[in-house]
């Protein structure tokens, strides 16, 4: 009985040192700028053969921001390829470092089922292999395709991998890994 006294005093210490502050945590000061997220609508098609043409990336992407999709200016699309197979293939002449495929122009989104910006991106294998100046020959089972996603607003502000947080429980996908089979 002893022990669960200490137990109840210790987390009641615990608790109570965790809420005292002089500043109350949940309220956003009133300069608070909030971002975008891109997410994963509908995904298609997510992987490559080595061995055809036939694969590649079919997914539509929804943009959402504070002002249901007003923001929007512009989605820059970059690709980098990793030769996890170094064994297999001859991807010596490969570009390795991360390429922009193409921009996305806000005109280019639609109006998605939720009321929200939506965008079918289709990136085939060929667009793989020519962006990063590989092959067929190149490429085996394991090599991977990054495909990183920066929108721009129109306020200039830019998101992606590196500035993204906690969004209110939506979960952005600026990146998306693309695995060789």
């Amino acid at each position: 009985m002893k022990i669960k006294k200490i137990l109840f005093f210790a987390l009641a210490t615990i608790t109570l040192w965790s809420c005292s502050s002089d500043e109350d945590s949940n309220v956003l000061p009133d300069n608070f700028d909030n971002g975008a997220i891109i997410s994963i609508a509908n995904l298609t098609s997510n992987v490559i053969f080595d061995d055809n043409l036939e694969g590649g990336i079919d997914v539509n992407l929804e943009y959402r921001d504070s002002e249901n999709g007003a923001l929007l200016d512009k989605l820059d699309v970059y690709v980098s390829y990793f030769d996890r197979s170094e064994n297999v293939g001859d991807s010596s002449n490969a570009i390795f470092g991360e390429l922009l495929l193409r921009t996305v122009e806000e005109t280019d989104f639609s109006n998605g089922e939720n009321e929200f910006p939506v965008h079918n991106l289709v990136i085939t294998t060929q667009d793989f292999l020519d962006l990063t100046n590989n092959t067929l020959d190149g490429i085996a089972p394991s090599d991977e395709f990054l495909t990183r996603f920066e929108l721009t607003l129109t306020d200039g502000r830019v998101f992606s991998t590196n500035n993204t947080g906690n969004n209110g429980g939506l979960i952005s996908n600026f990146n998306m890994l693309t695995r060789v089979e």
